[in-house]
Order: C-alpha cells, then structure tokens, then sequence
C-alpha cells in the first residue's frame, strides 16, 4: 500500500474489492451522468457495475488501484490500466462523486502513468466521456478522434484520446 501525508492511499485492487467498486461505478453514473447523458443513457452506464462477471474482469484483468483515506477501506476512487508495452489502455478512471474536483482522480491517473512507464509502457490511450475528458487533457492526452457509437442499445458520444 502507498501512502501519503495528504491522508490518502492507494493499494491494487483485489477481487475481494469488486463488489465495493461496482457500487461506487455505478453511484457515479447516477450522480455525475445527469450532467451531460440523458436519463437513457444513465441507466446504460449504471448498468454495467451490476453484471458482475464482467464487471470483476474490467477490474482484476488490467493493473487496477483502489485509493481510500488512510486507515479507512472504503474505496473513494479506483484507475486502471491494461494492454502491453506498446500500447496501454486506461480502462477506468473514477472518484466518489463527493470527492471529484479535490485532485484525486489527477492522482489516480498520475500514478497510473508512472506505473506504465516503469513497466515499459511507451503509448497509452483511452476512450473517455465528456466528464473526464478534460482531466485526461490536463495530464498530456491528445484527442485523437470522436465516435458516436452504441452501448447496451443507447447511444454514446466517446472521445479517444492518446498519451504521449
């Protein structure tokens, strides 16, 4: 586990975590998707933390961290990242909505990068929403294309973005 003096720490991911993050992805979807995703498109969104099969693989199956206040086990925010040295692919990027614009999801994509590059990562890409996109701008992501595309039957405007 890695701590910090801010009160924070970030830990991998277990599958003893996957219900925990399946409830905070979808508490996200719910409270930060009304601002720019029709109620449709909500429920699309939600619904994937609820299919546990998949949902457990999107998270044991790339490098994934859980970040929570130290000395606390509730998880506040969780990044992963999976592909190979050639190209990375950030799976996931999400903080407690009662936690968003504090810097933590910087941090969980900071850290992210840091762990690519050490494993030998030289590109890593992305397909964000209107709600991060602008995070992963700040970090050196360069959008590279925008899709509308479907998911679960709803359609989606997703935007790729790559790094460096």
């Amino acid at each position: 586990m890695a701590s910090s003096p801010d009160g924070f720490s970030t830990r991998p991911a277990t599958a003893h975590d996957v219900p925990a993050l399946a409830a905070l992805y979808a508490h996200c979807a719910t409270q930060l998707g009304p601002a720019v995703y029709s109620a449709e498109q909500v429920a699309a969104w939600a619904g994937f933390g609820t299919d546990s099969a998949e949902f457990r693989a999107y998270v044991l199956d790339a490098d994934t961290w859980v970040l929570q206040a130290s000395g606390t086990t509730t998880p506040l925010g969780f990044c992963g990242v999976g592909g190979d040295a050639a190209l990375g692919e950030v799976h996931s990027l999400y903080v407690h909505p009662d936690w968003t614009r504090q810097g933590l999801g910087t941090r969980l994509l900071k850290d992210a990068l840091a762990r690519a590059r050490q494993r030998g990562t030289l590109r890593l890409a992305a397909w964000v929403t209107p709600l991060s996109r602008p995070l992963f701008l700040r970090q050196g992501f360069r959008l590279v294309d925008t899709v509308q595309a479907p998911y679960q039957g709803v359609m989606f405007e997703r935007y790729r973005v790559s790094y460096p």
